[in-house]
C-alpha cells in the first residue's frame, strides 16, 4: 500500500529514535512508541552489560579463590556450566584483566590487616619446581614468600606475599650475589612489614645462608630484632629430615641399582618414604624366596645375600624415622614449634639406640645422621627450647628432662641459657606492650603483686597429656590471665620450624609447583598463589 513504510523502514528509524514521518515535519513532534522502543533496548543493553560484567566478576573470584585453573576456560560454552548468561563469552585477556583487579582490592584489604596488626610476622621463603613435559616453557624453579602470624583470635594464617620464577638465575651459588634477594626486600617494603619480622625459615644450603644475612642486616636497620638476631634464622626440620634419610640411601645406592633389576618399583615419584615402602617389598620377597632372576643376565647384577642385608639395616633406621615424622607432622591441630623439640627427641634417642646395636655398617650409617642431626640441634636448640616452654603441657620441666637426656651437655648450664633467653624476651614485651588499666586489675586480681605474667605461669602444674590439644585455643582462653606472656606466645608459637605437613615432609627434590599456575604470565601467577592462600 502507498505510504505505508515497510519493516526495514521501521526498523531503520527506530534505531535512530525518530521516524521518518517525523523527519518530514516540523522536527518537534516525537513518536512516543519510537521512544519507549528505543529507551527499552538501552535498558536491555545495560542489563547484559552489568549481567556480562557480574558474570566476569564471579568467575574471577572463582579462578583466584578456589583451585581452579585459569586455562580451562578458555573457549567454552558458558552457558552449559549453569551459572552464567547465555550470552557471556568473555577473552582470556577478559578474564586476566578481572582477575588483576580482584587481586588488587583484596591486597588492600590483606595489606590494611596486616599493617594494623601489633604482633610479629615470621617468614619462609621456599624453592618450588616444575618438570612439565607439557609446558616446557614453565620449567624452572619458583620462589614462595610467606608470612607466618597468629591473628587476634588466635588462628595461624600463612600467607603468600611474593611468589615469582627464579630460573633465569640459574642454579648458581653466586646467584644471589648478582640478584641479591629476588625481590623478597622490595616486596617486604611494599607490604610496609619490614619493622614487624621476627624470624626466617629457610632450607639450610649456601644461598639461603647468604640471603639470611643480607635481609637481616636490612631488617635489624628497621628494628631491634629478638636477643640480637640469634633467632632470626629458623632452618627447616623437614629438610633435614629428608637430608638424612637420602645420604643413607645413597649409602647404599649401587645395590637398589641390583634391587632394581630383580623388582619393578611401583612408583618413583621422588619422595623418600615410597623408596623405603618399595624396598620394603622388595626384601618381603626375597626373605620369602619369591624374586625372580630370569630377566637378570649377569649374576654380579643382582644383590647377594650380604647386601640385601645392608638394604634391610638401612631400611629399619629409615623406618624408624619413618614413625616419628608421621607423629611430628600428621597433626590435625595446627603446626606449630612447641611440638618439635619432643619428636626430635624422640629421633635422637632412637639413632643413638641404634649406632650402639648395629652392625658395623649401620652404625656407620647412623653415625653420619647423627652429625647432621646434632648440628641442627645446636643450630635450633634455643628457638625451639623457649617455644617448648611456652607449651602448658611442658613449659620449663621438660626443658630440664632434655637437658638431662643429651649426653656431653652441661644440663643445668643449658636450662639457665633458655630460662635467661625466656626471661629477656618476656621482659622486652613489658615495656613494648604496658598493659591498660583493665588488664592491670584482672592482672593484680589473679597474680600476688610481686610476680610477672611469666613467673605465675611457669610455677603452675604443667597440663596432663590430652590427645588432640591445641596450644592456640588453651593460650586464647588463657590470654586474659597472662596479657603480656600470651603476646609473646602468639609470636612464637606462629614461628614455622617446618615447610612440611605429612605428605610434603617425604620430597627428596623441591616440591612441585602447581604447572596450571607458573605457565600464567608472571603478575597473573603471584596474583593467584596469593589470593588463594589469603581465604
Amino acid at each position: 500500500m502507498a505510504g505505508v513504510p515497510g519493516a526495514n523502514d521501521v526498523i531503520g528509524s527506530s534505531k535512530n529514535g525518530i521516524s521518518d514521518h517525523e523527519n518530514s515535519g516540523s522536527g518537534h513532534s516525537k513518536d512516543v512508541n519510537s521512544i519507549s522502543s528505543v529507551s527499552d533496548t538501552e535498558g536491555t543493553e545495560e542489563v547484559l552489560e552489568d549481567d556480562q560484567q557480574s558474570d566476569l566478576r564471579t568467575l574471577a573470584e572463582l579462578i583466584c579463590f578456589e583451585e581452579v585453573p585459569p586455562k580451562r576456560f578458555e573457549n567454552i560454552d558458558y552457558a552449559l556450566l549453569g551459572d552464567f548468561s547465555p550470552l557471556f563469552k568473555p577473552s582470556f585477556n577478559e578474564i586476566e584483566t578481572e582477575c588483576m583487579e580482584v587481586f588488587e582490592k583484596k591486597k588492600m584489604e590483606t595489606k590494611k590487616i596486616l599493617g594494623n596488626f601489633d604482633g610479629q610476622i615470621s617468614l619462609s621463603v621456599e624453592i618450588l619446581r616444575c618438570e612439565s613435559y607439557f609446558e616446557p616453557s614453565c620449567c624452572g624453579d619458583y620462589l614462595c614468600l610467606s608470612a607466618h602470624f597468629i591473628d587476634e583470635n588466635w588462628e595461624l594464617n600463612d600467607w603468600v606475599l611474593h611468589f615469582c620464577s627464579i630460573s633465569v638465575l640459574g642454579p648458581s651459588d653466586d646467584s644471589l650475589h648478582k640478584y641479591e634477594d629476588w625481590g623478597i626486600l622490595r616486596s617486604l617494603e611494599d607490604w610496609g612489614i619490614e619493622n614487624k619480622i621476627s624470624a626466617l625459615t629457610v632450607k639450610n644450603d649456601n644461598c639461603n645462608n647468604e640471603l639470611v644475612e643480607f635481609l637481616k642486616t636490612h631488617i635489624q636497620g628497621k628494628m631491634e630484632l629478638q636477643l640480637n638476631g640469634k633467632l632470626f634464622c629458623v632452618y627447616c626440620c623437614g629438610e633435614m629430615i629428608s637430608i638424612m634419610v637420602q645420604d643413607a640411601f645413597d649409602k647404599i645406592a649401587d645395590i637398589v641399582h641390583k634391587v632394581r633389576q630383580v623388582y619393578t618399583f611401583k612408583t618413583d615419584y621422588p619422595m623418600w618414604f615410597l623408596k623405603l615402602l618399595n624396598l620394603q617389598e622388595a626384601l618381603k620377597l626375597w626373605s620369602q624366596g619369591n624374586v625372580s632372576y630370569r630377566d637378570v643376565t649377569h649374576s654380579h647384577n643382582v644383590p647377594s645375600p650380604e647386601e640385601w642385608k645392608k638394604v634391610e639395616g638401612v631400611c629399619k633406621i629409615v623406618n624408624s624415622i619413618y614413625e616419628v615424622t608421621i607423629r611430628a607432622f600428621f597433626n590435625t591441630t595446627p603446626l606449630t614449634p612447641n611440638v618439635h623439640l619432643c619428636r626430635l627427641l624422640e629421633l635422637r634417642k632412637i639413632l643413638a639406640k641404634m649406632s650402639i646395636d648395629s652392625d658395623s655398617f649401620n652404625r656407620t650409617v647412623v653415625e653420619d645422621m647423627l652429625k647432621k642431626f646434632d648440628k641442627y640441634w645446636d643450630d635450633m636448640f634455643l628457638l625451639l627450647a623457649i617455644s617448648t616452654a611456652l607449651d602448658p603441657r611442658l613449659k620449663m620441666r621438660y626443658i630440664e628432662f632434655v637437658c638431662s637426656e643429651v649426653k656431653d651437655w652441661n644440663g643445668n648450664s643449658q636450662v639457665a641459657v633458655v630460662l635467661g633467653a625466656i626471661h629477656k624476651l618476656f621482659d622486652e614485651y613489658v615495656v613494648r606492650f604496658p598493659l591498660q588499666y583493665n588488664q592491670q586489675f584482672i592482672h593484680l586480681n589473679d597474680h600476688p603483686k610481686e610476680k610477672s605474667d611469666l613467673d605465675c605461669y611457669l610455677e603452675q602444674p604443667v597440663l596432663p597429656h590430652s590427645q588432640g590439644f591445641n596450644a592456640l585455643a588453651w593460650w586464647r582462653t588463657a590470654s586474659a590471665n597472662y596479657p603480656t606472656l600470651s603476646r609473646m606466645a602468639r609470636d612464637f608459637l606462629a614461628i614455622p620450624v617446618s615447610f612440611a605437613t605429612l605428605s610434603e615432609a617425604y620430597y627428596t627434590v623441591p616440591k612441585p609447583a602447581d604447572e596450571h599456575i607458573v605457565c600464567l604470565k608472571p603478575d597473573l601467577m603471584n596474583a593467584l598463589m596469593c589470593t588463594r592462600s589469603w581465604v
